[in-house]
């Protein structure tokens, strides 16, 4: 074999390589009126609309999201959520994981979408200090008028998706310096 022939092959499993990793993450989301494949970072880029999630809830939870993990809005966590929040039992919410019943997963988030929404009276404005004083009371679960699972649950939920979803692809890896090597690759589109 020739070393441009081995170049072709190494370039051809690379991008296959690429396109079966990122299959791997893609969902179908609404934008601009169609359903569309997309990555959750995708859909956040092209201004994806949310399904089960309100324009103020998808607010509050970037801001949140953004404090717990920088790069969180980016990476897509609206689209991921509101996308997760319909695959029922395909989900792969932190909330599956910890006995949350399957009816009872769409009320906690949008119950403390909308706590925070109300803690931070207009999060798309809400300055770093407030943010960072929010997450304070939350974590000692102190939120005045809190009408949600406890904050601190909430938080810890919070974080684990927003991981989740900045780190636990190829391309959060990468961001990291690390080699995706899944032990035991996903089965389910994400």
């Amino acid at each position: 074999m020739s070393s441009n022939q081995a170049q072709t092959e190494t370039a051809g499993d690379s991008n296959r390589r690429q396109f079966l990793q990122r299959s791997f993450w893609l969902s179908t989301f609404l934008v601009g009126g169609q359903l569309i494949p997309a990555t959750p970072t995708e859909a956040k880029q092209l201004g994806f609309t949310p399904q089960v999630l309100n324009n103020a809830q998808v607010s509050a939870l970037e801001a949140i999201a953004e404090a717990l993990v920088p790069g969180a809005t980016a990476a897509g966590i609206a689209p991921y959520i509101d996308d997760q929040l319909n695959k029922g039992n395909e989900s792969l919410l932190m909330i599956k994981y910890l006995g949350v019943p399957l009816p009872d997963q769409t009320g906690f988030y949008t119950s403390a979408f909308d706590a925070i929404d109300q803690a931070l009276n207009n999060p798309t404005s809400a300055t770093h200090n407030k943010i960072g004083e929010l997450l304070t009371v939350m974590g000692s679960d102190t939120v005045s008028n809190w009408q949600a699972p406890p904050a601190s649950f909430v938080l810890f939920v919070l974080r684990a998706d927003s991981l989740d979803v900045t780190y636990g692809t190829p391309s959060g890896f990468a961001d990291l310096g690390i080699p995706y090597n899944a032990h035991i690759e996903p089965t389910l589109l994400w």
